[in-house]
């Protein structure tokens, strides 16, 4: 789990200490210039590469790090799940292209302070970043919105996850049928991609399988390995599975199985 040992930034330190990885040099010079012309913040290293990034970040005491999504020497959450288990672990903010539903989720769950995409406009930028002084996510709020709903529906998956193995309080059951119905219409007034599915169709016997599986959070090729079929194979199936659903990516078809019956409870 990530540490719980990050604070607030200090209010009798007035500048943020924060390095950046970037592996676009222009992308990072620009996001540099507008920290540094800033007060309040004060750059400490560009670095291209996760390795580079844990190396300087191991050596450096500083307050915040910004991830490009996109670094091709690493994984971004892996990365972000190392630095949160550090014993004074900094606060780690995320870069990407748009708004990943599954991207975001799985950042958040593994210690991210933030998420920004990369066409948030500069005084946001500031302003979210100036916000981890206070203990603040740095989230805008269309974001926030879409992490919010996200988080909901995997409190209801964990649940009814954990119902198959112990009964669990009431107010964690999956929810009811007015709940649902509240979150679909939240859901509908955001973009495309961060619309909650509603019913489950008919998936053949293998697409059960696999979406059980996508459930637990493996990956294409751990399901390949499992099942005893090729990782192309289950690229295609997944597809399947994402349009019988009419869900736009894996965790909001993962969250389908939160209202099914015993058929798609988890495998042992």
């Amino acid at each position: 789990m990530p540490s719980q040992e990050r604070q607030q930034l200090p209010f009798h330190r007035r500048t943020q200490r924060v390095i950046i990885a970037h592996e676009a040099d222009i992308f990072c010079r620009g996001l540099h210039s507008l920290l540094a012309a800033s007060e309040g913040f004060e750059v400490l290293a560009e670095v291209n590469s996760c390795t580079a990034l844990q190396e300087t970040v191991a050596t450096t005491g500083v307050d915040t790090v910004l991830i490009d999504c996109s670094l091709a020497d690493g994984d971004c959450i892996e990365l972000t799940r190392r630095l949160s288990e550090a014993p004074s672990p900094p606060h780690v903010v995320l870069l990407a292209s748009s708004i990943n539903d599954e991207l975001l989720l799985r950042a958040l769950l593994n210690g991210a302070s933030g998420y920004l995409t990369k066409d948030t406009p500069g005084h946001q930028v500031l302003a979210c970043l100036e916000g981890l002084r206070k203990g603040e996510l740095a989230l805008v709020p269309h974001v926030a919105s879409v992490a919010i709903r996200l988080l909901i529906w995997e409190c209801y998956r964990l649940a009814a996850t954990l119902s198959t193995v112990t009964p669990v309080s009431s107010s964690l059951r999956s929810p009811s049928q007015a709940q649902t119905a509240l979150l679909q219409r939240q859901s509908e007034q955001l973009p495309g991609e961060a619309r909650l599915p509603t019913a489950l169709p008919h998936l053949t016997e293998q697409e059960q399988k696999i979406l059980r599986l996508l459930r637990l959070g493996l990956s294409n090729k751990q399901i390949a390995a499992r099942l005893s079929i090729s990782p192309y194979t289950v690229g295609k199936h997944v597809q399947h599975i994402l349009r019988k659903l009419g869900a736009s990516n894996r965790t909001q078809a993962a969250s389908h199985a939160s209202f099914e019956g015993p058929q798609l409870r988890d495998e042992q």
